[in-house]
């Protein structure tokens, strides 16, 4: 399937759509390991791009769970200072206003895939809920088949759903990776948002003297 353009934080990208039956292809998938604010972080790529990242506070669980995602891909480490997509995406994490523009090899079935564009359709610094998303793909009173989609999601932070929070509650309990990962990020998209709308008025006069 061709790729198709499309956009994270503004900035554009490739998304490769596939089905859950692709993850048995016989493919070479290579996952590095690196440190973050949020714990510990495994990033992997196929020759697509960008397919796996996962959150996690010891690196046994997580590569148990990418040899599961690809039982028969030769799935091998890979070398953490030549992973020029893996440096990206950390510093994207550490410093989302830098913004995003990688290739994504994003695989999920066609309504996992709608989910999953309205979440990264929501800007930075803002959150939305289930039943919002719900209503959006045409599934109204499937908020519970959104959230199902958003614990599928295997590119934690690439694709927001730590912006997706319960009705009528700051924060939701069902970010697949923990409430206080959902705190953390939600507080620093916040922050620099609210640094960017600052910046903005000061160029427009609304600050100067």
């Amino acid at each position: 399937m061709p790729n198709r353009p499309d956009y994270i934080n503004g900035d554009a990208c490739h998304v490769m759509t596939g089905y859950p039956e692709d993850r048995t292809t016989t493919e070479a998938i290579s996952y590095v390991f690196s440190h973050s604010t949020l714990g510990v972080l495994l990033l992997a790529t196929s020759e697509k791009g960008v397919a796996t990242v996962l959150l996690g506070a010891d690196t046994v669980p997580l590569t148990k769970l990418l040899r599961e995602r690809f039982p028969l891909a030769d799935v091998q480490p890979g070398h953490w200072p030549e992973d020029e997509l893996a440096m990206r995406v950390v510093h994207f994490i550490e410093r989302p206003s830098r913004g995003l523009n990688v290739p994504l090899d994003l695989r999920g079935s066609r309504f996992q895939h709608r989910v999953w564009e309205i979440i990264r359709d929501i800007p930075i610094g803002e959150t939305s809920t289930y039943a919002a998303i719900a209503r959006q793909v045409g599934a109204p009173t499937d908020e519970y088949a959104v959230g199902l989609a958003c614990a599928a999601n295997e590119l934690a932070v690439v694709v927001p759903c730590h912006r997706v929070v319960d009705e009528g509650a700051q924060l939701g309990s069902r970010y697949r990776w923990g409430r206080s990962r959902q705190m953390v990020l939600l507080a620093r998209e916040k922050a620099t948002f609210d640094d960017k709308t600052a910046e903005r008025e000061a160029l427009n006069g609304v600050l100067l003297p």
